[in-house]
């Protein structure tokens, strides 16, 4: 009876529904993925990073419904952009697994945008911000998810989305001086020269040196502010 029982816990299967289709794995794939994932980031820690993206893949090819698998892809493109092509498509293959998931779908905008994809980019952030009103807006990325579908309408001339995308970032992390210095870049290339240096001047206060340059060329009848 014991062996029957053994059997049959060795047998236990783990389901991860999407879509109209079931993920079925079995529990010593999911133990052999997790390992492998432990051994990704050794070898991440080591900058040994074609090895790590490597062995993502073979934990990935066992089990495609291990989430943290998804999440060293991208850490292992923000290490070296040369993974931008092999990190998106494993990312939007873990994306059609969970696929409401926002924290994917901003990963895949981001890996488009630092390509100069800025159309698919800002889709995917879209994707992002319209998941993350059905799931967690507490989520500590989600004013980079406004802040940099801004910067792509920004790149677009789509200034006025631009500047929506920024107050909105703006409300999810009110200290967050790029978004304010973004915005400032934004109102100035609308004509109107006061509410960007009312930004430079906040983005400067908040530790953003680099308002200064605005500051210097263009709010110099109200320099004085930054005194304030």
């Amino acid at each position: 009876m014991k062996k029957i029982l053994y059997i049959i816990l060795l047998l236990i299967l783990i389901t991860k529904k999407s879509y109209s289709q079931d993920y079925i794995v079995q529990v010593n794939d999911r133990n052999r993925a997790i390992e492998l994932i432990s051994q990704a980031n050794a070898l991440i820690e080591n900058n040994e990073l074609e090895k790590a993206y490597l062995t993502i893949v073979e934990s990935i090819t066992i089990d495609s419904t291990f989430r943290p698998a998804y999440l060293y892809l991208y850490k292992i493109f923000t290490l070296n952009n040369q993974f931008a092509d092999r990190a998106l498509n494993l990312l939007i293959k873990g994306r059609s697994i969970y696929n409401d998931d926002d924290e994917l779908s901003f990963y895949i905008a981001e890996i488009n945008r630092i390509r100069s994809d800025y159309n698919k980019a800002k889709l995917e952030y879209s994707k992002a911000i319209n998941f993350s009103k059905n799931n967690d807006e507490n989520f500590p990325l989600i004013y980079l998810y406004y802040f940099n579908r801004g910067n792509c309408n920004l790149k677009l001339n789509q200034i006025d989305s631009a500047i929506m995308d920024y107050c909105n970032s703006i409300k999810f992390k009110p200290n967050y001086s790029n978004a304010y210095y973004n915005r400032g870049i934004s109102y100035y290339t609308k004509g109107s020269i006061e509410k960007a240096c009312d930004d430079w001047y906040t983005s400067l206060k908040l530790g953003n040196k680099n308002a200064n340059v605005y500051i210097d060329k263009l709010c110099k009848p109200t320099k004085n502010k930054s005194q304030k």
